[in-house]
């Protein structure tokens, strides 16, 4: 009988082992689809800056971009916006008229000429040098 009893408590340790591991994994992958939800609402285009107004960007889309992304964006650097070059932190001061970047934001943009784009998450600058 003792045998038995080993057998039974050994399948329902394996059982609640699967279990927790299951839960473990469904609550791992429900978060990160959450979090890639709130991503998702974010797209990049890459312009080339025509305008700098203090902290106001004035710029035109690229021809890589998808038609919707081609035109004139006007946008603010605030103090949430990541400014960066190759990974490295940058002032407003660094960018310059003519600069190729690439934007990202969150959100709509407004359907005005230019367009404007509320909320700019990343203004990172391409060229190969600042």
């Amino acid at each position: 009988m003792k045998k038995g009893l080993k057998v039974v408590f050994a399948v329902g340790i394996a059982v609640a082992v699967l279990a927790v591991g299951y839960l473990a994994g469904y609550k791992s992958a429900s978060h990160q689809m959450e979090n890639t939800s709130q991503t998702m609402d974010q797209q990049t285009f890459y312009a080339q800056v025509e305008e700098i107004n203090g902290d106001r960007f004035l710029v035109e889309g690229l021809p890589v971009n998808n038609i919707n992304y081609r035109g004139a964006f006007d946008f603010s650097a605030t103090g949430e916006t990541q400014l960066l070059w190759q990974g490295t932190k940058m002032e407003l001061s660094d960018f310059d008229v003519g600069d190729t970047v690439s934007i990202t934001f969150e959100g709509e943009v407004l359907e005005t000429y230019p367009g404007q784009i509320p909320k700019v998450m990343k203004i990172e600058l391409l060229d190969d040098e600042k």
